[in-house]
C-alpha cells in the first residue's frame, strides 16, 4: 500500500515555485471562470491550476505545452502545482490558451502587478519605454509587397479596356463604360442565349465568347484579389501570407547575412523598478508611431497615470512629445540630434540655423558672410496619424556667387535651389525640445537615463537570451499579445524572487556609481 505523498515537504522554502503560488492564489479569478460553461461536464482541473502551470512553465523557459505535459509527469514542482489534480495533457493547455480572452490576460497582469507592487516599489513614478522585434511564427518567404499590389492593380484598367473592345464586336453594344462584373454577366447571358457549349480539357477546342468571358472573370479576381491584399495591409508595406498580422522588418538576427526581412512584430515593453508593467504589439518597424497609443494602453490597465516618460531618440518626434505634454506627462526622451549635436562637424557647419545669429526684433536669420534670411512664410505639413506641424519658413534673397555656398546649401541632384538658402523652424517643436531637455541635462534626467539603459535593456536580454524567447509560438496579433502578456507575468514573478533573494526589495532605480 502506497500512500499518497505531499510533494510540498520535498521542496525548498526558498523555490520561486512557492512565491509564485502564493501571489497568483491571491488573484481573482472570476473572469476567468466566466469563460467555461456550469452546464455539462466541470474541467478536469480547475482552470486557476492551469493558470499556474503555464506561468510556471514561463519562468523555466518552457512554451511547449507537450513538454509543460512532461514537466507535470516528472517534476516535483509541478505536481505540487496540480494540488492532487491528475495530469493534464498537451491538449488541455492548448485549450486554456484558446479560450483565454485577451481581457482576462490583462486584467489578471494587472492583479498581479497590484499584489507585486504592495510588495516591491512600484510608485508609477517613471516608466522605461523602448522597443525590440521578435520574429512571427510565419515562413519567411510568404511576403507580399504593398508597391508591387499597387503597380499590379494599376495595370488592369488598361487590360481591361482591350476586353471591352473586344466584347463591343460581339454584343453589338457600347461596353467602354461596363465594370467586370457587368461585362461578365452579359458576356454569360450571351453565351446561355446562343447556346454556347462550355469545354474544358485537353483536345477541346473553346469558343471565343468563353475564352473572352473567362478572360474577363480572371481580370475580375486579380482585381478582388489586389484589393483584398491592400484592405490586409491596412496602411502597412508588406504582410506574410502565413500570419497577415505580421509585417516583414529588419532583423539583428541575419542568418543570410544579407539584410533580409523576416515577419516579425515590434513588441514595446514598460518597465519600472526592472519589472514589466505593459507590453504593446505593433505592425510598425520603427518605435515613432507606437508611443501614444502605448500609452493610451498603459492608461487603459492601471488606474493610474505615470509622472514622468523615459525614452531613447526614436520617440522624440514632435507630435509623441506635444501629447505627453498635453496630457500632464513629464518627458526624459533623448533628443534625436543629441550625438550628433556635440561632435565638430555639428558645431561647424555653417548652414544650420543654430550656427547662425537669429535677431528677434527683425525675425531674422545671418549667415555666416552676412547674407540675411528674412521670413517667408508659414508652412503646414500633416503626418499620416493627422497630426499637423506648422513651420516658419526663412530665405535668403540670393546665393548666387557666395563663396561659401557649398558649405552653407547642399545641392540637390547636383543643382542648388534657385531660390537660395532656406531654414524650416518650427517654434512648436523647438518649445517642446527645450522643455525637455531641462529634464534630460539634470541630474534626475542623468539617472533616469542610465536606468533606462539597464532596466529595458536589460528585460529583452533576459528574454532573447536567457529565457531564449526569439520567436512567437502562436500566429495572430491577438494571439501573440497573449503569449506575450504570459511571459511577462512569469517573468515579474521571476524577478521579484530575484529581487528578494539578493536583497533589492525596495530599489526603485540604480545609482550612477554603483550601476556598473
Amino acid at each position: 500500500m502506497v500512500l499518497p505523498l505531499d510533494f510540498g515537504v520535498m521542496i525548498p522554502e526558498d523555490e520561486p515555485v512557492r512565491l509564485l503560488d502564493a501571489l497568483l492564489e491571491e488573484l481573482n479569478y472570476t473572469k476567468l471562470h466566466q469563460l467555461y460553461s456550469s452546464k455539462g461536464r466541470k474541467s478536469a482541473i480547475p482552470p486557476r491550476i492551469i493558470f499556474k502551470l503555464y506561468i510556471f512553465a514561463m519562468t523555466e523557459g518552457i512554451y511547449s505545452t507537450r513538454q509543460i505535459q512532461r514537466q507535470c509527469q516528472v517534476n516535483l514542482q509541478y505536481k505540487w502545482l496540480l494540488e492532487g489534480y491528475p495530469v493534464p495533457s498537451h491538449m488541455a493547455f492548448q485549450r486554456f490558451f484558446a479560450r483565454l480572452t485577451l481581457p482576462i490576460t490583462k486584467d489578471l497582469f494587472s492583479q498581479l502587478i497590484s499584489k507585486i507592487a504592495a510588495l516591491d516599489s512600484i510608485t508609477f513614478d517613471e516608466v522605461f519605454i523602448d522597443g525590440t522585434k521578435f520574429e512571427a511564427n510565419a515562413n519567411r518567404y510568404t511576403f507580399v509587397w504593398r508597391k508591387s499590389v499597387e503597380r499590379r492593380l494599376a495595370s488592369l484598367p488598361a487590360k481591361l479596356a482591350k476586353l471591352q473592345k473586344e466584347a463591343a464586336k460581339i454584343l453589338h453594344v457600347d461596353t467602354s463604360f461596363y465594370a467586370d462584373d457587368l461585362l461578365a454577366f452579359q458576356l454569360k447571358a450571351y453565351i446561355d442565349a446562343c447556346e454556347i457549349k462550355i469545354v474544358h480539357g485537353i483536345g477541346k477546342r473553346k469558343h471565343p465568347v468563353q475564352r473572352l468571358w473567362e478572360a474577363v472573370c480572371e481580370w475580375r479576381d486579380r482585381r478582388l484579389r489586389y484589393e483584398a491584399n491592400l484592405a490586409i495591409m491596412n496602411g502597412r508595406n508588406s504582410y506574410s501570407k502565413t500570419d497577415p498580422d505580421a509585417t516583414f522588418m529588419r532583423m539583428k538576427e541575419d542568418h543570410m547575412r544579407n539584410g533580409q526581412l523576416k515577419p516579425a512584430y515590434n513588441v514595446q515593453i514598460a518597465a519600472h523598478s526592472e519589472y514589466i508593467l505593459g507590453v504593446g504589439i505593433f505592425p510598425n518597424p520603427t518605435d515613432t508611431k507606437t508611443l501614444i497609443p502605448f500609452m493610451k494602453e498603459l492608461e487603459g490597465l492601471y488606474k493610474q497615470k505615470f509622472r514622468t516618460v523615459v525614452a531613447d531618440a526614436g520617440y522624440g518626434g514632435e507630435e509623441n512629445l506635444a501629447w505627453l505634454y498635453k496630457h500632464n506627462y513629464s518627458t526624459c526622451i533623448k533628443p534625436y540630434t543629441y550625438e550628433k549635436s556635440k561632435t565638430r562637424k555639428w558645431k561647424n557647419d555653417i548652414g544650420r540655423a543654430e550656427n547662425m545669429t537669429y535677431c528677434e526684433a527683425t525675425d531674422t536669420f545671418t549667415c555666416a558672410t552676412g547674407h540675411e534670411l528674412t521670413y517667408l512664410f508659414q508652412r503646414k505639413n500633416m503626418t499620416d496619424t493627422g497630426f499637423i506641424r506648422q513651420s516658419r519658413v526663412y530665405g535668403c534673397s540670393s546665393c548666387e556667387g557666395c563663396l561659401r555656398r557649398k558649405e552653407c546649401q547642399k545641392p540637390v541632384l547636383g543643382r542648388y535651389s534657385k531660390t537660395g538658402k532656406r531654414l524650416y523652424i518650427s517654434p512648436i517643436y523647438n518649445t517642446l525640445l527645450s522643455k525637455n531637455m531641462e529634464t534630460f541635462k539634470s541630474s534626475q534626467g542623468i539617472q533616469l537615463r542610465i536606468n533606462r539603459s539597464i532596466q529595458v535593456e536589460g528585460i529583452f536580454g533576459v528574454l532573447k537570451q536567457d529565457y531564449g524567447f526569439k520567436r512567437f509560438l502562436h500566429k495572430g496579433a491577438e494571439k501573440v499579445h497573449k503569449e506575450l502578456m504570459l511571459l511577462a507575468m512569469g517573468f515579474n514573478l521571476q524577478k521579484l524572487h530575484n529581487r528578494n533573494i539578493k536583497g533589492r526589495i525596495g530599489l526603485r532605480l540604480f545609482d550612477e556609481k554603483g550601476s556598473a
